[in-house]
């Protein structure tokens, strides 16, 4: 009786491990297959980087300094992973097209996907600000796009733009924060017991890993793409806008999301030992009407306004818009902003045209 349940069990395992087998190499065929049809829908725009055995992706045009250097990061308030998992990916820095070709009338203009975002590969963990400074740092080199530079960073791209300010003080010339994360926003609650950045409590290094396996075997594709938005924002053709929201709502981009959400609070205090921005020419766009400036309206707005303190010469600009997607809802105001950044630095730096 004895052997005869035993031979039951272990026949019972070999099975069902020889089925998880079966489907895990399906998942890999079939996550690899549809790589291959994204690819063919969506085509690069830009052009690879190698920064040591991974590729970033950057994509510059027009002549002249300072360069423009844009960043996009993620929303960072969360109450729930699928909230996180719908609205949070990193976006592509191909969300900057239409800023980018009104800037790059003037001057060259370049934006570029951080590791996992647009077309770029993921990186390792973790992907603080440190990581993805030196990425970036690594990524200009390899470009040939020399400094100084006016780094344009939106959402949580503002901690990783201080940090490479901390980093390579020499190469940024300027600063522009698009409705930039403050480092205490990070901070769980403030004087009165108001609470901020309810940031998911589930993510770690061993979360990430299995994050980069769901990734690898078409896991991530079960979870439903939303249909683009209509219409498309100001300046974006039809085209445009449902590539931009199709590599948001990408498998690679919702493991993106894992290692940038493990390590925000690292990179808020590697933004706040960073320090100061100097002298440097820096504009502060703040949306008066976030989800967080909805219910926490008077931090928001403090926070904003601490942030333009950094500089010597920084300046906050408010913008009453319906959400925080300041470069879809007011990108003529973020033009203007870069445009009289780099104006100023051409005035502060003779000879820079």
């Amino acid at each position: 009786m004895y052997a005869k349940l035993r031979t039951a069990v272990i026949a019972a395992s070999i099975i069902g491990a020889g089925l998880f087998a079966i489907a895990l190499v399906s998942g890999l065929l079939y996550e690899q297959a549809q790589r291959a049809r994204d690819r063919e829908q969506f085509p690069q725009i830009g052009r690879s980087v190698d920064i040591g055995g991974r590729m970033l992706n950057i994509y510059c045009s027009g002549t002249g300094q300072p360069a423009v250097i844009f960043a996009r990061g993620a929303p960072w308030t969360f109450s729930n992973p699928k909230e996180a998992f719908e609205n949070g990916t990193p976006r592509p820095g191909y969300g900057w097209v239409w800023i980018q070709r009104e800037l790059a009338k003037t001057t060259t203009a370049c934006w570029y996907d951080r590791a996992g975002s647009g077309w770029s590969d993921l990186g390792p963990y973790p992907r603080d600000s440190a990581s993805q400074a030196r990425d970036l740092h690594a990524l200009l080199r390899g470009a040939g796009a020399p400094p100084p530079y006016v780094l344009v960073a939106e959402s949580s791209a503002a901690l990783d733009a201080r940090v490479y300010v901390g980093f390579y003080p020499a190469d940024v010339a300027g600063l522009v924060f698009v409705n930039g994360v403050h480092p205490d926003l990070f901070i769980d609650t403030r004087p009165g017991g108001r609470r901020l950045a309810r940031l998911p409590g589930f993510v770690g290094h061993s979360q990430d890993a299995m994050a980069q396996v769901f990734n690898q075997i078409g896991l991530y594709r079960l979870v439903p793409n939303r249909p683009a938005p209509v219409p498309p924002p100001q300046g974006i053709t039809s085209s445009e806008w449902n590539t931009i929201w199709r590599l948001t709502q990408s498998s690679k981009a919702r493991s993106a999301l894992m290692q940038d959400i493990a390590s925000w609070v690292q990179s808020a205090a590697e933004a706040r030992a960073a320090g100061s921005l100097g002298d440097r020419p820096l504009i502060v766009l703040s949306a008066d009407n976030t989800a967080v400036a909805s219910e926490y309206h008077s931090v928001w707005i403090e926070l904003q306004t601490d942030l333009a303190r950094l500089s010597a010469r920084g300046k906050q600009v408010v913008i009453n818009e319906s959400n925080g997607e300041l470069i879809y809802q007011a990108p003529g105001a973020v033009v203007e902003a870069v445009r009289q950044v780099v104006s100023d630095v051409r005035q502060q730096t003779s000879g820079l045209r």
